[in-house]
């Protein structure tokens, strides 16, 4: 399956990936790769340079050299973003195996999936997704695991006010993720 998902950073982002196919492109045209210990290493470097970058005002050339690599681990794991509402939205280059996976990815770069508030939020999304080369699925903030058909943001408990989704859907009986 192509999981794509929407999530938000620190000012709000979302993110896309899937490394089945990834891998399947690659092996045809690249020499062999481990886009898991890539995407994980590049994780690992980014939380470390944010941290760094939490404890510093750029005011030295060690904290803007920092935030250079920031922005080129950013540059190599999204597609560029979307700045809605002083939120930024991204879309990762890479996939995710599961929405457990995703969550945690999201936490890692200090946010979380994309909670869609309200209509004009869904369409600023929607159209962020269909101007996205190669995204044609994504996954929110939502579950009904709590209780069946009852949809909430799993970071705040909060109700999810928009629910627009494709006929057939939700399709996912049992996973409880939007």
């Amino acid at each position: 399956m192509h999981l794509m998902l929407i999530i938000v950073l620190s000012s709000l982002q979302l993110a896309s990936c899937n490394y089945e196919e990834a891998a399947v492109q690659c092996r045809s045209n690249c020499p062999m790769l481990d886009f898991r210990y890539i995407v994980d290493t590049l994780l690992q470097q980014q939380r470390e340079l944010c941290r760094y970058q939490c404890l510093t005002n750029f005011s030295d050339d060690l904290a803007e050299t920092l935030k250079g690599h920031i922005e080129a681990i950013s540059a190599l794991l999204f597609h560029p973003p979307l700045i809605y509402n002083n939120r930024k939205y991204v879309i990762s280059k890479f996939p995710y195996q599961s929405s457990e996976e995703a969550m945690t990815y999201c936490t890692a770069f200090g946010g979380y999936l994309a909670e869609v508030n309200d209509i004009d939020e869904y369409t600023a999304l929607q159209n962020f997704v269909l101007n996205t080369s190669s995204v044609d699925i994504v996954l929110i903030a939502g579950s009904d695991a709590i209780t069946e058909g009852t949809w909430r943001f799993q970071r705040t408990g909060e109700l999810v006010p928009i629910l627009d989704w494709c006929p057939g859907q939700p399709d996912n009986l049992g996973e409880e993720i939007a």
